[in-house]
């Protein structure tokens, strides 16, 4: 295995994020289902520059148990409440009935 962003040029990882707070998705449809979401070009963060870099976990990850549940102890003495909510996520993950290696 290796990162996306190690192997591609430029570097940038698998995912792309969508700031929702920045731009509301409108669904675009056809024959009634929606097909796709358009966004402000603004709001789509690729994560290819030292201030937006960033790293997606998915629930589903075998390893996004142990690593949210680190990340929410590191987290607990500044925000409790914040902690307690990424550990659930950590139990979800550690749940999830279709778990797999990461692609």
């Amino acid at each position: 295995m290796k990162l996306d962003r190690n192997i591609t040029e430029p570097r940038r990882g698998k995912y792309a994020l969508i700031k929702l707070r920045d731009s509301t998705p409108i669904p675009v449809r056809e024959l009634g289902k929606i097909v796709a979401f358009s966004v402000d070009a603004s709001a789509v963060d690729f994560g290819d520059t030292a201030d937006s870099d960033f790293f997606v976990i998915r629930l589903k990850d075998k390893y996004a148990a142990p690593a949210l549940a680190a990340y929410a102890m590191a987290a607990y003495l500044d925000d409790q409440e914040y902690a307690l909510q990424v550990l659930n996520l950590s139990k979800q993950a550690a749940e999830h009935s279709n778990q797999k290696q990461p692609d």
